[in-house]
């Protein structure tokens, strides 16, 4: 048999069109956003979903635009995988959705979640590739990361102001050079309890409902610097796995939340500037979106070169965080 890689065929997002500033946060609220915050986080919008719009509706949307970017309808997908933290329902779960509004009920497509957090992008990339690599009854994957943390918030605390709303989604084709490269997957269970939507089955529902913080996001305890220190590791494991340099680099792809620390890290690689790409100032912190929101905007500007190495590293609480190496091949 021969051997078969995952290569990256397109992208797709959705960016609600609901603009919140940091002064319409403050009418809101009654909180000033520091703007040193805004200048370390660079998240100078949020974006909100409008009320019509669900998890899989705009997972969906931007499911729409990357099978239509391939050249593909979800009649050549093979399998979905949709990674949240901000599901439609504890159960169901919220692929099987999208699926029907992307109208492939009738073809029994097999369709679930994953829940990585924020880390959620890296992780389906990683598991995706596998599947591609190893079994060739599935050729064409769509993955999709959607966020809809807002509607989670209480809207009492600054912090509150990172969050935002979107999706994003890469169909991921078997191919017979390696696009996939290498991962690093690792999580850090110590921090299970920092940062987090609380209600669950850890004892009856009926003896979490007189606990109003429980439905909302909660920020129990900071977190160390944890990205500042293991995204550079990270990052030369894969390159480490895959045999590459520096110079075969073109974009590396990390989690929208912290501006500062992905220049930092990139400074300490000895990489510049150019060679990262942000997008947190016009779409705010989307989390399990963010990662292939920021790769769709890069390849829209043109910053992807053919033939060269795209490296993604995302994060999330739990604490999940990852890295994976992709070389951009033509399909």
């Amino acid at each position: 048999m021969p051997e078969r890689y995952a290569a990256i065929a397109s992208t797709g997002i959705y960016v609600p069109p609901i603009v919140m500033t940091p002064e319409d946060f403050e009418r809101k609220t009654g909180i000033k956003v520091d703007p040193l915050f805004i200048e370390r986080t660079g998240l100078r919008v949020k974006r909100i979903a409008p009320p019509e719009e669900t998890p899989a509706t705009m997972a969906a949307k931007a499911a729409s635009m990357a099978l239509e970017r391939a050249g593909m309808t979800i009649e050549d997908i093979d399998m979905i995988i949709l990674g949240t933290d901000t599901p439609e329902a504890i159960s169901p779960p919220t692929a099987p959705k999208v699926l029907n509004l992307l109208g492939g009920s009738s073809y029994e497509i097999p369709s679930f979640d994953v829940n990585a957090s924020c880390a959620n992008p890296v992780y389906m990339l990683e598991l995706a590739s596998s599947i591609i690599a190893g079994n060739p009854k599935y050729r064409n994957i769509l993955v999709i990361g959607v966020y809809a943390m807002t509607r989670f918030l209480r809207w009492k605390f600054m912090w509150e102001w990172i969050f935002s709303d979107g999706a994003g989604a890469v169909v991921l084709t078997s191919s017979k050079e390696p696009g996939y490269l290498a991962g690093k997957l690792r999580a850090d269970g110590s921090f299970w309890d920092y940062w987090g939507i609380f209600l669950g089955a850890w004892k009856p529902v009926a003896e979490q409902i007189s606990d109003e913080n429980l439905p909302f996001l909660d920020l129990r305890k900071a977190y160390p610097p944890v990205n500042d220190q293991y995204w550079p590791v990270l990052i030369r494991d894969v390159m480490n796995q895959a045999n590459i340099g520096l110079d075969d680099i073109t974009q590396i792809i990390f989690t929208q939340v912290r501006l500062k620390t992905i220049l930092d890290v990139m400074k300490g690689l000895g990489l510049p500037e150019t060679k990262t790409h942000w997008v947190m100032d016009k779409f705010g912190y989307t989390g399990s979106a963010c990662v292939y929101m920021a790769l769709h905007d890069a390849i829209e500007q043109g910053k992807i070169e053919k033939g060269k190495v795209v490296i993604f590293v995302a994060s999330g609480v739990g604490y999940q965080q990852g890295a994976v190496a992709f070389r951009w091949v033509e399909r």
